[in-house]
């Protein structure tokens, strides 16, 4: 069955894919079926067909909120589907469905009616199996800013202009301030605080995830991190909240290469 709904190819993060959807295929008044399709346009204005091959709920989710989907491609009536997603750690091609959609430079668009399917290799749909669900609140506070500054965290994009700063299977240990995920008072590992992160990419920088040369990265947006790295003032995670208000995730990069690559 043919949907009438347009996708737009909107954000590709590392080692994944997403599409933004002009009708909210993640309700249960409109449900995706297996065989449904969907037309689409890439960033380039390229026409697509999307098809839905399979759905089933996340495990992983305790919640039992999240629906992972099984999504096949096409450019034109004549070309035969592929696998949208790349394989993720598990070696499996899903994605999930999230509301709103993400440009090249990974700013966020909540346009209304639009839906990214975004691949579980790829920062969006982790940071939502993180518990980084943006449709949630804690203690009425909603998820959606930490979500949103979970998928700058996953890509070091310290910037917040896209640019990705880590490498595929990078190890990251990460912790807020809300009480989804919480940091061990003793990490079984070497480890070292890298980033204060919020929506717009580095609240504050004590280290690369992958170098230790701060000033590389302060070269990339001098004025986006003026003022907010170890070159600056040298801050514990503690400290960092008072200073800069605007973080909200944390995390700290293992200190030996292997231990960083699963």
């Amino acid at each position: 069955m043919k949907r009438g709904w347009t996708l737009v190819a909107a954000f590709a993060v590392v080692g994944c894919r997403s599409a933004a959807e002009e009708s909210s295929a993640a309700t249960a008044s409109n449900p995706l079926g297996i065989g449904d399709e969907i037309d689409a346009v890439d960033e380039s204005g390229t026409t697509l067909r999307f098809r839905i091959d399979a759905f089933e709920p996340d495990t992983r989710d305790r919640d039992g909120e999240v629906t992972l989907y099984a999504l096949s491609y096409r450019r034109s009536d004549d070309a035969e589907y592929q696998p949208y997603c790349a394989p993720d750690a598990e070696g499996r091609r899903l994605a999930i469905p999230v509301v709103g959609s993400w440009d090249t430079t990974g700013k966020y668009d909540d346009a209304p009616g639009r839906v990214t399917f975004a691949c579980t290799n790829g920062a969006i749909a982790k940071c939502v199996r993180f518990g980084y669900k943006p449709w949630k609140s804690i203690g009425g506070r909603s998820l959606a800013q930490h979500h949103l500054a979970c998928v700058r965290m996953v890509r070091a994009d310290y910037c917040g202009d896209g640019h990705s700063h880590t490498r595929e299977g990078t190890r990251i240990d990460l912790w807020d301030e809300v009480g989804v995920q919480g940091r061990d008072a003793v990490s079984a590992e070497p480890e070292v605080f890298e980033a204060a992160w919020s929506p717009d990419g580095a609240a504050y920088l004590a280290v690369p995830r992958w170098s230790d040369d701060v000033q590389e990265i302060i070269g990339h947006c001098p004025e986006r991190l003026r003022g907010r790295t170890s070159k600056d003032v040298v801050l514990p995670p503690d400290a960092v909240s008072a200073r800069f208000p605007d973080a909200l995730l944390f995390n700290a990069r293992f200190v030996n290469d292997e231990q960083r690559l699963r």
